[in-house]
């Protein structure tokens, strides 16, 4: 048997020997071993079927489209958040604008101007005069004339302005 002296370490190797496992391969260099696979539970066999991992794939899309699309909503919210805040801050600005005119239009002195002008009334040591719409109408046009000159100008071409420049001079 090739054993040592000692018979102790012959039994040793014998023992040993028996107790390992047979490997064998086969063509395809596939590891198979003599002791037992572990049984593989439930949820590996239903893991391991198609329709479940394409099921899982397309859930998975579907919640990433879910939450990609409730960040689009709350930017969308965000923004119209902000519009309403500018709107509401505007609204405030045109309160406070139309409340100073009303607390304005409550004087006397308001009062005074609107009567003078939009009923003709005049105040003390004042005198009101009334001029027809026809009269002032005419006299804009004169006031225009004196201050703009006449409209109608002579078109004389360029040719003989030049020509009237060169003869004449300045």
């Amino acid at each position: 048997m090739g054993c040592f002296k000692g018979t102790g370490l012959c039994i040793l190797f014998v023992v040993y020997s028996i107790t390992m496992d047979r490997v064998i391969y086969n063509r395809k260099k596939e590891f198979i071993s003599n002791r037992e696979q572990p049984k593989q539970g439930t949820l590996h066999t239903f893991l391991s079927n198609t329709f479940v991992k394409v099921g899982l794939i397309a859930i998975s899309v579907f919640l990433l489209y879910s939450v990609y699309n409730s960040i689009v909503i709350t930017g969308q919210k965000i923004e119209i958040s902000k519009r309403a805040r500018e709107e509401v801050d505007n609204l405030r600005l045109e309160n406070l604008k139309l409340a100073l005119t009303l607390e304005s239009m409550q004087t006397d002195e308001y009062l005074e101007v609107q009567a003078r002008d939009r009923l003709n009334f005049a105040g003390n040591s004042e005198f009101l005069f009334v001029i027809p719409e026809s009269v002032l109408e005419s006299a804009k046009e004169r006031v225009d004339t004196y201050l703009y000159g006449s409209e109608e100008v002579e078109h004389i071409p360029p040719y003989v302005q030049w020509f009237e420049f060169v003869k004449n001079g300045i």
